[in-house]
């Protein structure tokens, strides 16, 4: 507070003391005229009401320290919201009106193929039960069904045109089988930048001795008048109060030193004041990273400490792969009265960050027949050294006396040589799609993204090909290229699973920079071998990389497509998105491209066993 405020308050605080009370015990006298004393009221009423609106424009707001238990690492899905303008923001809904419309007729169709029944059905409103999900697109609508829409939209602060469409959005996840994950945690709040801030806590407090001395005035009330006195003095204790100088020390500990992916890891945090005033009010926040969810416990503090004195907090993180550093926590101390708080950033000792590596893989990935000059585990279409029985063909010197079919040469004697079906190793390429796209957040902060469960897949693929002796190699689909070229062994198996833990190419959040899907391609068509078949991992969450798959494929590349599923909001944005992943999916698998779709809630050894039993049906 200035030192100009402090004087007005030390001098004008008695005054009105004083005044206050020689008007209501008569001490003094002053001979005013009603109409006077009501202008005065008025007045003062006036001016306290003006003063509080003025200063709720003006005060900043209460400093909110953000919440580290929510992350977000994922763009936005397809909605009508938050498309700038109003014009731009009716576009968008007609462009999402189309995409619900053809996803419902390509949906109604899939069974027969028939176009003009799905199109019949959709005109009629025949493919529905919910009267508004079929008005949506229905060519009649009765002037009843339009009240009641209007009425229900107005209910929920929407539009017609939008409940309709959300009602058809769940009709298409009806039809599909399609579930739809909650609704998306809120916003995190964040805190004011450090310094001291004005909490505007006695904003509304500050109107009180006006409009008590205003409306005592007018009604000639000593007790109102008096009151406002009494308000008068509570408001000079608040502004009189000083936010005491913050001096916290926190320290930091992580439980684990090398944690896997998946597992959850307990911090603990220590506060200690060491400043000589007692803190009556201090909150604190943890700079958890943004890649990590908090799991258990809470990572905010709220606390008083005396001089020298300490609090704790514990919480548990969801170890996500890839290296995680800790913000600066965030601090706010306030003064007794609450009008002022200051924002700042302690000194943190202990750790500062947190290293996440991929657990072993214990899988059997699925590749393709296509093999390699060099041996494997893979039956290959020729005779040679192996375990299965293949053919048999003439004798010739030099054959091993093992290799001779002595049951033959008993009953015809003739010498015959055993062929048995050759192993040969495969060349494997891991693609991950990590392109700015491809990353997905669930709803719950806790889970995987998409692009963390594509790693996850390519960590499997990586260590099954390698036990199966295959040359494996790993590359990126990101604006941060990456290519291992194929190799075998326990030296290059540990390259590749370093580069999925922490290249930049697999970042936690999207890497800096455009993604280019010409020049991508390209690099990659020169970097593959001829002989490689690739195992993509992607969410398939545009046809960006459908069309990417399928060059491959007609290039040569045998191509099978681990997808991890990034889930669905309900909504018609989300609806749409989910939608469309699903008709991604028919595409390539009618294509001749494998696919295996890695539900939510499941273990990709799952999904793999489950997609091999609809392979073999």
């Amino acid at each position: 507070m200035s030192y100009r405020r402090r004087a007005a308050l030390a001098v004008g605080v008695p005054v009105v003391l004083a005044g206050l009370w020689g008007a209501t015990t008569g001490a003094f006298s002053l001979s005013l005229r009603p109409g006077t004393i009501v202008f005065v009221g008025i007045f003062a009423v006036g001016l306290g009401l003006y003063g509080a609106y003025s200063r709720h424009r003006t005060e900043p707001r209460n400093p909110v320290l953000r919440d580290p238990s929510t992350r977000d690492v994922s763009p936005p899905e397809p909605a009508t919201d938050g498309f700038g303008s109003e014009p731009t923001r009716r576009i968008a809904r007609h462009r999402l009106t189309e995409d619900v419309r053809s996803l419902l007729r390509r949906a109604l169709a899939r069974g027969d193929g028939d176009t003009d029944a799905a199109d019949a059905a959709l005109a009629s409103g025949e493919w529905t039960d919910d009267p508004s999900a079929s008005a949506a697109f229905a060519s009649e609508v009765g002037q009843r069904r339009q009240y009641r829409d209007r009425l229900a939209a107005r209910l929920g602060g929407t539009t017609r045109l939008a409940y309709r469409l959300e009602r058809a959005a769940a009709g298409l996840r009806s039809v599909l089988g399609l579930t739809a994950d909650d609704d998306a945690p809120p916003e995190p709040r964040r805190a004011s930048g450090p310094g001291t801030v004005r909490t505007g806590r006695w904003t509304g407090f500050q109107t009180v001795p006006l409009v008590f001395v205003g409306v005592g005035i007018v009604a000639r009330r000593p007790g109102l008048v008096l009151a406002g006195a009494v308000a008068v003095v509570a408001l000079a204790v608040s502004a009189a109060s000083r936010v005491p100088e913050p001096g916290l020390t926190v320290n930091r500990a992580v439980d684990a030193d090398d944690p896997t992916h998946g597992e959850e890891v307990t911090v603990t945090v220590r506060v200690r004041n060491d400043g000589d005033r007692t803190l009556l009010d201090c909150r604190l926040a943890d700079g958890v990273p943004d890649t990590l969810a908090v799991t258990e416990g809470s990572a905010q503090l709220a606390t008083a400490l005396r001089p020298g004195a300490a609090a704790t907090v514990e919480y548990a993180v969801r170890a996500t792969r890839g290296d995680h550093a800790f913000d600066r926590p965030r601090a706010v101390v306030g003064d007794a009265a609450g009008t002022a708080a200051t924002v700042t950033e302690p000194t943190v000792t202990g750790d500062d960050s947190i290293s996440v590596s991929l657990p072993p893989a214990d899988l059997s990935v699925p590749v393709r027949s296509r093999t390699t000059q060099h041996r494997g585990r893979i039956e290959a279409d020729s005779g040679g050294d192996g375990i299965a029985f293949y053919a048999t063909r003439e004798y010739r010197p030099g054959d091993p006396l093992s290799r001779i079919d002595w049951n033959r040469y008993a009953s015809t004697r003739e010498l015959s040589t055993l062929q048995f079906r050759e192993e040969q190793a495969a060349t494997v390429v891991a693609l991950v799609d990590a392109r700015p796209a491809a990353y997905r957040a669930p709803t719950d902060p806790s889970l995987d993204t998409t692009v963390d469960r594509a790693v996850v897949a390519a960590r499997g693929v990586v260590g099954s090909r390698i036990e199966a002796e295959d040359q494996v190699g790993l590359a990126a689909l990101s604006t941060e290229r990456l290519f291992v070229p194929p190799g075998g062994g326990h030296a290059h198996r540990s390259r590749l699973e370093t580069a999925l833990s922490s290249a930049d190419a697999f970042g936690p959040t999207p890497a800096d920079g455009e993604f280019y899907v010409g020049p991508t391609f390209r690099w990659l068509r020169r970097e593959l071998p001829n002989a490689a078949q690739v195992v993509c991992c992607s969410s398939l969450t545009d046809d960006t990389v459908v069309r990417t798959l399928r060059y491959l494929a007609a290039y040569g590349h045998p191509v099978t497509v681990l997808s991890p599923d990034p889930g669905t909001r309900p909504t018609a944005g989300g609806t749409v998105a989910a939608a469309k992943r699903l008709f991604r999916l028919s595409d390539l698998r009618r294509q001749g491209i494998p696919v295996i779709d890695w539900r939510h809630g499941e273990s990709l050894a799952a999904a793999i066993e489950r997609q091999g039993r609809e392979w073999s049906a």
